[in-house]
């Protein structure tokens, strides 16, 4: 890895920055004193003496080098007057400004046989946020799980329960200190990966680490050896605007830190942008408390040590699949620990990023959001994933190779107000790899939507409510397994109520044997495509009146042949069985006798002919906005590639 990641931009990134009136400007340089004036001639060291300088409308121009600490934005500028602070780019978009968290780089290592073989520590008295090797993020296991005794005798085999099981009497988990002892051929498994066996050190490089009473243990498995390697260890946060509005951040590299970008408490009205994001457990974290926070045009990737190894599993290689289980369990204590938008904020705005390897893209659970333009591509778990708080609108995103392009999580909630609404996205799987989307719902007290349940007697059960409300129109969904491919609900219809409400209209779905209509408000009309003929289709007789099914042999008419490399062509044919059979969501209309109010997103003639087309793209629309983003994803991939961070060749495998 570049200490200093010269990243070539190739123009990955657009975008200005409106952030009103222009101001005095204040240069800050590793080079630099605090007691200097601030000039470019004069400038300070610190970021945070020059924020401390700034007012309204002033910009803090850091200018190229490393900046090794936490900046504390808690000085608001004003609507109109902005407090910028901005980096400084090369002549091809080179990040030359990196602000990296606190910390050092460890030596004094010695051998800990009291350990294990190849387990190495060094004395420190914090324990890290993250742990790099080589300016790689490597895996570092959560303190719960460092805390757990240790056993006598280790497992043949790193089964399910020991990484999965709770915390607490009855947890079956290994300690921390054993799985650093575990040897170099040992197998993970989980029903997952199918029961298949992924050898465990391969997927995290043979490298290991955790803290532990005053010590940072490092394992390196096979050949590998400590005088080798570069660890750092950092404490912090990248950003944190607290409390903070009207602030800009653009044009930096951020990493090292377990958050890069975080609006804490009551930050308002900021904007980061242009940046290069890595590392941690969140590129950018939106609190509760904030409100009306934009996040745009930015890159962002976990920056792992095994970075390539975020993708679908599939029947020849889990290695996906085992990254996810060990981010989710062994990094993290048993949630996804891995995000490249975290927003729990009211009125954000995530825009036209590029999102690649890691576990999450966007967990989008805020409302009143606009996620739009996004590129997310190679997440393990999931695309986008929206929680019992979410509302808002999201369009024309492009979600490539991700486990679940689209989970809808925690329904059945109903002190929540959600409305959802999903229009004009392309979801772009393998053919046979990963999953369309995924609902869950929640059955514990208080989040139950069945009036009388069998355990009403010992629960406290609200009163039924429909506050939430999801809307699923106007999509492509291209390849999949047959899992979940067209928002199965009928089971959580039989748990929680009769009709759950979602309305999925106007979309193109790869079908599903035993997909019902009765469990959504509104299932159709939609098209549904076929890959392979199914044995012993399931469906309820309702589901031909309703939505277009069409042949395998159709299916290979639906759209053009003049995809790019790894991203399917996936506007119109000119016969295409698409073209017609969908409802106009422009104004009222009736499906089924029932008529439903207009739906936004879409203008009054927004297609042509008789009837509007199925999916995300009319018959007078083309894949050019989809296929410039793709472009630049490409570009930030391969940026990346040639700066040492392990990324797969973009896009997917379309046979």
């Amino acid at each position: 890895m570049n200490k200093t990641l010269k990243a070539v931009c190739l123009s990955v990134l657009s975008g200005i920055c409106i952030s009103g009136l222009a101001g005095a400007e204040i240069f800050v340089s590793p080079n630099g004193r605090d007691s200097s004036s601030g000039t470019k001639n004069a400038p300070l060291k610190t970021i945070g003496k020059a924020v401390g300088k700034a007012k309204p409308g002033d910009t803090v121009r850091l200018l190229p080098g490393v900046y090794s600490e936490q900046v504390v934005l808690k000085k608001s500028g004003r609507k109109g007057a902005f407090i910028t602070i901005s980096g400084t780019r090369g002549k091809n978009g080179e990040y030359l400004s990196i602000v990296q968290a606190p910390g050092k780089v460890l030596r004094n290592w010695t051998p800990a046989p009291e350990i294990g073989k190849n387990v190495w520590k060094t004395p420190l008295e914090k324990r890290p946020d993250c742990v790099m090797k080589d300016g790689a993020m490597i895996t570092y296991i959560n303190h719960m799980t460092m805390a757990l005794p240790q056993r006598k005798i280790l497992p043949k085999e790193l089964l399910e329960e020991y990484y999965v099981s709770k915390f607490g009497p009855d947890c079956k988990r290994l300690a921390g200190l054993d799985l650093l002892r575990l040897p170099d051929d040992v197998k993970i498994t989980h029903k997952n990966l199918n029961c298949k066996r992924v050898n465990f050190w391969e997927v995290i490089d043979n490298v290991l680490s955790g803290w532990h009473k005053g010590y940072l243990y490092i394992r390196l498995a096979g050949d590998k050896t400590i005088e080798n390697c570069r660890i750092t260890a950092t404490y912090g946060e990248g950003i944190l605007v607290e409390n903070a509005s009207y602030i800009t951040i653009k044009n930096l590299h951020i990493r090292a830190s377990r958050i890069q970008v975080r609006f804490e408490g009551k930050a308002s009205d900021n904007i980061v942008e242009n940046c290069l994001l890595m590392h941690g457990g969140a590129r950018v974290h939106i609190d509760k408390a904030a409100s009306n926070n934009t996040v745009r045009n930015n890159i962002m990737t976990c920056g792992f040590i095994r970075n390539d190894l975020f993708r679908l599993r599939s029947a020849n290689d889990m290695r996906g699949g085992a990254l996810y289980e060990i981010f989710k369990f062994i990094i993290g204590t048993s949630l996804s620990d891995d995000k490249g938008v975290a927003n729990y904020g009211k009125g954000s705005k995530i825009l036209d990023n590029i999102i690649v390897q890691g576990l999450i893209g966007i967990r989008a659970f805020g409302p009143d959001m606009t996620v739009s333009g996004n590129v997310i591509h190679g997440m393990s778990s999931v695309g986008i994933v929206t929680g019992s708080q979410t509302s808002g609108h999201f369009f024309r995103n492009l979600v490539i190779n991700c486990g679940i392009p689209l989970r809808i999580h925690e329904y059945c909630n109903p002190k929540a107000k959600r409305e959802e609404y999903h229009y004009n996205n392309l979801f772009v799987q393998g053919r046979n790899a990963g999953q369309q989307t995924l609902v869950h719902c929640y059955a514990k007290m208080g989040r139950i939507y069945k009036a009388s349940p069998k355990n009403a007697k010992t629960h406290k059960i609200p009163k039924l409510s429909d506050h939430e409300k999801t809307f699923v129109y106007h999509n492509t969904f291209w390849g999949g397994n047959d899992s979940n491919a067209v928002l199965i609900l009928s089971r959580y219809a039989r748990n929680f109520r009769k009709v759950m409400p979602f309305y999925v209209v106007n979309n193109i779905f790869k079908d599903h044997p035993w997909y019902v209509t009765t469990s959504h408000e509104l299932t159709g009309p939609n098209l549904h495509y076929l890959f392979e003929v199914f044995d012993k289709p399931r469906r309820d007789k309702k589901v031909p009146e309703l939505n277009k099914i069409i042949s395998v042999k159709d299916t290979e008419n639906i759209w053009n042949k003049n995809g790019l490399a790894g991203l399917p062509d996936l506007s119109l044919a000119e016969n295409s069985p698409a073209l017609s059979g969908a409802v106009d969501v422009s104004k009222p209309f009736t499906v089924n006798g029932k008529t439903y109010p207009a739906l936004p997103g879409f203008k009054k003639g927004y297609f042509k002919g008789s009837t509007p087309a199925f999916g995300a793209l009319q018959q007078h629309e083309d894949m050019a906005f989809f296929n410039e983003r793709y472009r630049k994803t490409t570009a930030a991939i391969k940026m990346l590639q040639r700066f040492g961070i392990k990324m797969p060749v973009p896009g997917i495998k379309m046979k």
